[in-house]
Parts: structure tokens; C-alpha cells; sequence
């Protein structure tokens, strides 16, 4: 996940729902037809579906696009805490782009905490709130058992 020079790691498969949940509230939202939030979408259905894509944000939208993002991303995570889990069978049910759909690598079904948690640190990371990881560690969301650091080389 990154937006400019700060970001985070996070599980794929956490992400890849976090932003079907984005997706869903970005076209129900006033702002869907516009012109940025299309090709923001566009992207968002490559990193749902595409293992290798992670999230990335344009650091260049003036402060009312960051807004609507921050708007709809915890519109997201909203959606997501009105319920415990996702089966897998909803998941991979889900079309994301043409034929592609998310994998959710062999799990029965998938808690919405940790993706809620990972929602919330994507609204920080885009509002300027996220606290710094610890020093030679990078954030890692998305995970079962909450935030995590790992280490990162230099």
C-alpha cells in the first residue's frame, strides 16, 4: 500500500477485499461518474484481482479527492463491520475484472476485523495520521492476529 513516500505492506488477500468494499462504496457514491474516481476504480479492480498489484494512491489529488477517498474508504470499512466474516465461496464469487476474481489462498472464510483494521490505516496513511513504524520495521496489516511489523533490510 502506498500513497507518495509512505505505505505499508498488507496481506493480499485482506487488500484485495478491503478494496472490493471500496469499489462497491466508489460506485455508489455521488462522485462515481466522475472522471478521477473511474480510473481510480479501474485501478482498484486490477489490485482486487491481480496477486501482484498492490494499492497504490495518487499523492497529486487535490484535498476534496482525498476527502471523497477517505469518505468512501471508511464507507468501506463500515460495510465491512456489519458483519463477522466472509465465506469463501462469497469471495471468489465476487467478479472483480473480466474473468479474474479474488483468491483467497485455501481459507474457509475470512474475518472483517483485520480488514476493518487495514481500512483504518489506509484512511491514516491518505490523512497524514499514521504513525511511523518502528525504526528498520515496516507496518503489516490485514493479518489474523492484528497489526504487525516486519523487518525491513536497508
Amino acid at each position: 500500500m502506498d500513497y507518495g513516500d509512505r505505505g505499508f505492506w498488507a496481506y493480499d488477500v485482506a487488500l484485495d477485499i478491503f478494496v472490493k468494499h471500496l469499489i462497491d462504496a466508489a460506485e455508489a457514491s455521488d462522485e462515481a461518474g466522475t472522471t478521477w474516481l473511474c480510473a481510480a476504480i479501474t485501478d482498484w479492480r486490477k489490485t482486487a484481482s491481480i496477486a501482484d498489484i498492490g494499492l497504490s494512491l495518487d499523492p497529486a489529488w487535490p484535498a476534496s479527492q482525498r476527502q471523497v477517498f477517505i469518505n468512501l474508504a471508511s464507507d468501506a470499512c463500515a460495510m465491512l463491520a456489519k458483519r463477522e466474516s466472509i465465506s469463501a465461496e462469497e469471495i471468489i464469487a465476487w467478479p472483480m475484472l473480466d474473468d479474474l476474481r479474488i483468491y483467497p489462498r485455501g481459507v474457509s472464510e475470512v474475518f472483517t476485523a483485520p480488514l476493518i483494521e487495514l481500512g483504518r490505516a489506509v484512511v491514516a496513511l491518505v490523512a497524514g495520521t499514521l504513525p511511523d513504524a518502528p525504526k528498520g520495521r515496516a507496518w503489516f496489516y490485514g493479518t489474523d492476529t492484528g497489526r504487525q511489523t516486519i523487518g525491513m533490510s536497508s
